[in-house]
């Protein structure tokens, strides 16, 4: 919801500077006569380009997919902490757990993996899988290996408490997205109302999109709206966001 305010509120920005949507397209790769005006709808078209190719990392699909990694990975560090107890080597039981939950062109730690095959420094390596992927459990895993490498049961000990705290965290974070379900479900039903008021309009044979698009009255209100819209988009975003954080 923060990037589908973005959004509105960079369309909002575009709508009161003077010129139609295709100039303001245009205006990123083309210059005009008017250099203050084209810098801004520039501005204003890349921001909403940028929350575009964002916007699909906050879908259902997008949450789920890395909810599957997280858990993938915690299964990995506790399918590492049983082979270490078992007595393989770290470096060895590593790359072992990540081949029991990795899928055929998918690893949840890359250069890792390659790191324990090669004989590679695996704590640089896994955090920087932990940077590309934004997987705090992978830090969590260099900063235990970084002081147990020479101790196999001091790592199974430090991992093995790392994946409790892991599996606590997920439930905490079930029980919450069930309870911001509906505060989500309510903020994107009043930012669909004003489309239903124009399909509305539209359906009793009026004509608001002229109004809105053809007078600067239109223009002003459409703009306002918009922006009062993703107003309320990043503030309800904002408030769940911070839910999350505190838990």
């Amino acid at each position: 919801m923060l990037i589908w305010g973005a959004v509105a509120a960079a369309l909002a920005a575009c709508l009161i500077v003077p010129g139609s949507g295709a100039d303001v397209l245009r205006s990123a790769g083309a210059p005009r006569t008017h250099p203050r005006s084209s810098t801004w709808q520039a501005w204003c078209a890349g921001v909403a380009s940028r929350a575009a190719r964002r916007a699909g990392s906050l879908l259902p699909g997008a949450r789920r997919r890395r909810a599957a990694g997280h858990d993938r990975v915690i299964e990995a560090l506790g399918a590492l902490a049983s082979e270490v107890r078992a007595g393989q080597p770290i470096r060895r039981a590593w790359e072992r757990a990540l081949g029991s939950v990795s899928s055929e062109g998918s690893c949840v730690s890359p250069r890792s993996l390659a790191a324990t095959r090669w004989g590679g420094d695996v704590v640089a390596a896994l955090r920087e899988d932990s940077r590309d992927t934004h997987e705090p459990l992978l830090q969590g895993l260099a900063a235990c290996w970084s002081v147990s490498e020479g101790t196999g049961a001091g790592l199974a000990n430090a991992v093995e408490r790392l994946v409790e705290g892991a599996r606590s965290a997920a439930d905490v974070r079930v029980q919450l997205e069930a309870h911001l379900a509906a505060p989500r479900a309510t903020a994107r039903l009043l930012a669909t109302l004003p489309l239903l008021g124009l399909l509305l309009g539209l359906s009793l044979g009026g004509d608001p999109l002229s109004w809105l698009l053809g007078s600067p009255a239109g223009r002003a209100c459409l703009a306002a709206g918009l922006a009062l819209t993703g107003l309320g988009l990043w503030w309800t975003g904002r408030i769940a966001a911070r839910a999350e954080r505190l838990m």
